[in-house]
């Protein structure tokens, strides 16, 4: 006898094995690539892309990385643009309380910033392009980049 558990359970055992498995009747040679190895490709494309358009200060290979918020009270993060490695610890340091917020960081990433104090620790574990925005505690705004490699 079968139970609606074993059911359902039998149900998502097929539909994860068919999603592994694949189609098996692509010949492979029409062209065309994979929809989720293709945008990975188009994802590493772009990255590149900007960071060769930002040109950024290169501390890859470095585990901890230190950016200066509002170096000698000038609305900047130093450096900026900075490329870090995937999962490095980055530690933003500054004189005054200061607020850093996300604008565009990768899908996935769950970093909402800091609201207030005068350092800050995240790892990031996504690769990509981070734009960070800062609000000083007079009211001055300031952007700068960050790519995850």
């Amino acid at each position: 006898m079968v139970n609606r558990r074993t059911f359902v359970g039998a149900v998502c055992t097929t539909a994860v094995l068919a999603g592994c498995l694949g189609d098996d009747t692509d010949d492979g040679d029409d062209g065309e690539t994979d929809d989720e190895t293709g945008a990975d490709s188009e994802d590493e494309t772009d990255l590149e892309e900007r960071i060769d358009e930002y040109d950024p200060v290169d501390r890859t290979g470095e585990s901890s990385v230190h950016i200066q918020v509002a170096p000698d009270g000038e609305p900047r993060f130093d450096p900026d643009p900075v490329m870090v490695d995937s999962m490095a610890e980055i530690r933003w340091t500054g004189d005054a309380d200061y607020e850093i917020y996300p604008i565009d960081i990768p899908d996935g990433c769950q970093w909402s910033g800091v609201e207030g104090g005068a350092d800050h620790e995240w790892e990031f574990p996504f690769e990509g392009a981070y734009e960070l925005g800062c609000r000083l505690p007079d009211g001055t705004e300031f952007t700068g980049m960050m790519f995850v490699v």
